[in-house]
């Protein structure tokens, strides 16, 4: 029997081959078929100072990056992104309704979203996040929020954070087979 697809998305930085990644890797792929995209070149930017990175995000970049992934991607389990990976991956799971579950930290471009995905969906932000969804946006779209105390918006990072994200993605494929 195959293992279900995690596709993992990466922060706004882009780089999948940070240590940290490492991590949620070796953790994750004894229990699916991990597959990493990079968010800035899903979007199509090219390397540019990162003050303007943010910017072409918001311009085009993260509908540019959702298309690109829908086309690459026709069957996914679950995905897992961070920061504006999130955010691909919440638009990514409105146009693929198949994609049965989102895990998403940090996504602080979700406030701006009105449309609810009918997948699973899991939100982490840190306790001290300051520009992620208000809690009337948590209530208006019917989720609860995972919130790392002490923590902040590059919480993903954290070791202890990673561990916990794991094992809630691990027990939630044996729950959801």
């Amino acid at each position: 029997m195959s293992k279900p697809k995690l596709i993992i998305l990466s922060d706004i930085f882009g780089a999948t081959e940070e240590a940290w990644m490492g991590m949620y890797r070796k953790q994750l792929s004894p229990f699916f078929e991990i597959v990493e995209y990079d968010s800035r070149q899903l979007a199509g930017i090219l390397p540019c100072p990162q003050e303007e990175v943010h910017q072409r995000f918001v311009n085009a970049g993260i509908e540019d990056a959702t298309q690109r992934l829908s086309l690459l991607e026709e069957k996914v389990y679950a995905v897992l992104g961070f920061s504006v990976g999130g955010t691909i991956a919440w638009r990514y799971a409105l146009e693929n309704p198949h994609c049965s579950s989102l895990y998403l930290i940090s996504a602080t471009g979700l406030r701006n979203e009105t449309v609810r995905p009918t997948s699973a969906i899991s939100l982490c932000y840190g306790e001290h996040e300051s520009s992620g969804p208000n809690l009337a946006w948590f209530d208006t779209l019917g989720i609860a929020p995972k919130i790392f105390k002490n923590e902040f918006h590059e919480c993903y990072k954290n070791e202890a954070v990673i561990t916990q994200l794991c094992q809630t993605i691990i027990e939630d494929s044996n729950i959801l087979g």
